[in-house]
């Protein structure tokens, strides 16, 4: 059985759509001093009312905004929150988190507990209710998108890597910070804009020409923008999110590959194969029985 499942009680149901984990054994591994111990994250496409407050919270909260904007509120103090921005808190807290209505945030949250992630955020200085600018924030979305593949597999190793990939960004995050005020540019703007497409409708797009097409920009104009911002090319990034969500497909009993294919946009059930074999190494039908 799975490690993890994709509800939580204190997620939210203010969302459109979502990537999101919960471990549902994670109180064992609180104890170990060595590894970070992660309960839960993801990826959240805001709803126009979202709003999250609490008085307090069981665990330490790193959170980072992809896209929209926002307003985080720690005690009585106030920030705007837009893309590229993070924040932290922990139960001493007292939060409100909310999206701007027009333009609601897409965010990526992870919450940790023990005695290793209390360490770590101590030593990299990520001190609770601060907010601040992530330095690469292309960088830090593929770190969290990776931990994010790794913990839904679901399996003791997945969830070791998610947890090694996590404090991986932690540390990116720390090193590279930048005051709150620091701008973005327009172009940045425009590849935030055109990723997150990717990543809300990856299961329906046959290509990269029909995110192109829905972004208005060109197919070399987006693969600039990925060379630029980015660790992978457009056409990388949305084999990554189709590979994995058909792995977790597959897993399902009863599951036929030629129906994962379908619904992931293939043109045939041996094009999906063929893509499943270079990104994984295996078959559809060695995944299944793995």
């Amino acid at each position: 059985m799975s490690r993890v499942t994709k509800h939580a009680d204190y997620f939210s149901s203010q969302v459109t759509h979502t990537r999101r984990f919960y471990h549902r054994a994670w109180r064992p591994l609180a104890i170990n001093e060595r590894q970070l111990t992660v309960v839960g994250g993801g990826c959240e496409w805001c709803a126009p009312d979202f709003v999250i407050e609490r008085q307090n919270f069981p665990y330490l909260a790193f959170e980072f905004v992809w896209q929209g904007r926002g307003q985080v509120r720690f005690g009585r103090k106030q920030h705007s929150i837009t893309p590229g921005m993070a924040f932290f808190f922990d139960a001493s807290v007292a939060h409100v988190i909310r999206s701007a209505a027009d333009a609601p945030m897409v965010k990526y949250f992870f919450n940790f507990t023990g005695r290793h992630a209390q360490a770590l955020f101590d030593e990299l200085r990520l001190r609770p209710g601060t907010v601040f600018r992530v330095g690469d924030p292309a960088r830090m979305a593929e770190l969290l998108d990776e931990a994010i593949d790794h913990a839904l597999k679901g399996t003791p190793l997945g969830l070791r890597a998610s947890a090694a990939g996590l404090e991986h960004a932690l540390v990116v995050c720390a090193e590279g910070r930048h005051p709150s005020n620091t701008e973005t540019s327009l172009a940045f703007g425009t590849y935030l804009q055109c990723r997150n497409y990717l990543l809300r409708n990856y299961p329906v797009l046959s290509s990269v020409s029909d995110a192109a097409r829905a972004c208005q920009v060109s197919v070399a104009y987006l693969t600039r923008l990925f060379k630029r911002f980015d660790q992978e090319t457009p056409h990388e990034c949305l084999t990554r999110l189709k590979m994995t969500q058909a792995l977790q497909k597959l897993r399902q009993p009863g599951v036929a590959a030629k129906t994962v294919a379908a619904e992931l946009g293939f043109k045939s059930a041996a094009h999906f194969t063929r893509a499943f074999k270079r990104h994984h190494g295996c078959t559809p039908s060695d995944a299944r029985s793995a």
